[in-house]
């Protein structure tokens, strides 16, 4: 095959995404697996799929991958050999979750508000970065997937046992996990080796939910709206209480309410009016590519950041779908 080809990919708490491209950033081939975070899979498990994902991905007749660029939470380490038993990497290079947030709307400076699996808050300036979250499923991570599968689940228990409003939630759960009663869930989510995902999984449901007008899923989504802006507040006292660039609402969890961007907009803006709060332009992934662009050739990487555009068009942000408007 001629010309050079490159290789990005995220993996976070559920899921890893790859994509093999060109020079001319056609997408050669993409492929799925699992989480990355070790901490909460099995490494055997994680490593055979990684291993599957690497011979879906990397078609006959690549003869080297010029450059791989990743942003990967946990050990990125047994990816990088998966690739390399295929064919040679050249240049391997890992970029933070919160630059490739960044990255992927098209800034290098600014906050991101980082809802995935797991959340954390990034202020990323020209003198250095600072963290707040990130604690993990048990510990912390508040607003992001797990954590409103999990607040899902108890308001389908409150609303079955009557301690909270009535929700289709319950029947929604029982229908989706099979259940007779939804005490059986207890054994579903108790007895399985994945329960992170698994729980994070239930935002599908959350978001039906929420677009039946359900208040229980709305509240739940207010809710993660509110942790996001604890974390972004923190991370801007912490940081001295000023800061440039805008504010990022990067992962997954964002996109199944507009009730979870609007509490975290009026949130935070009822401390900080002059925000500027917005969705990135690409899925966390095309960050990767962004970073190596502005890396290799800062000059030119407006103009290439214009033609990932068309070429990357399916990897654009899926936005809340009753979302309103932003705030420039």
């Amino acid at each position: 095959m001629a010309g050079k080809v490159y290789l990005a990919a995220d993996g976070g708490g559920t899921k890893l995404l790859t994509i093999l491209y060109d020079e001319e950033f056609n997408i050669l081939s993409q492929a799925k697996s699992g989480g990355t975070n070790l901490l909460f899979r099995p490494q055997e498990v994680a490593e055979a799929e990684v291993r599957a994902l690497a011979d879906e991905l990397i078609p006959p007749g690549i003869g080297e991958i010029e450059a791989f660029d990743a942003s990967i939470v946990g050990p990125a380490d047994y990816l990088v050999n998966a690739i390399r038993r295929k064919c040679p990497v050249k240049t391997v290079r890992h970029w933070g979750e919160g630059h490739v947030a960044l990255a992927s709307a098209g800034v290098r400076w600014g906050i991101v508000a980082q809802a995935g699996t797991g959340s954390d808050a990034f202020l990323i300036q020209p003198g250095g970065t600072q963290t707040v979250g990130g604690w993990g499923m048990t510990l912390g991570d508040e607003g992001g997937g797990y954590d409103i599968g999990l607040r899902t689940l108890k308001a389908a228990i409150y609303a079955e046992d009557g301690r909270g409003p009535k929700s289709v939630l319950p029947e929604l759960i029982r229908e989706a996990w099979d259940l007779g009663v939804l005490y059986d869930m207890i054994g579903k989510v108790s007895g399985n080796p994945d329960a992170r995902s698994l729980i994070a999984s239930v935002t599908y449901l959350t978001e039906k939910a929420a677009a039946m007008g359900d208040e229980a899923a709305l509240s739940v989504y207010a809710d993660a709206g509110v942790e996001m802006a604890r974390q972004v507040l923190a991370v801007i006292r912490n940081g001295g209480g000023r800061w440039i660039g805008p504010i990022i609402a990067s992962g997954g969890a964002w996109k199944g309410s507009a009730r979870m961007f609007e509490t975290f907009r009026d949130s935070v803006r009822a401390v900080h009016p002059e925000a500027v709060i917005r969705f990135p332009d690409f899925e966390p992934i095309v960050g990767s590519v962004i970073s190596r662009l502005l890396a290799e050739d800062p000059e030119t990487a407006e103009h290439k950041i214009d033609l990932l555009r068309e070429k990357f068009a399916g990897l654009r942000v899926r936005k809340p779908a009753d979302l309103k408007e932003e705030c420039e």
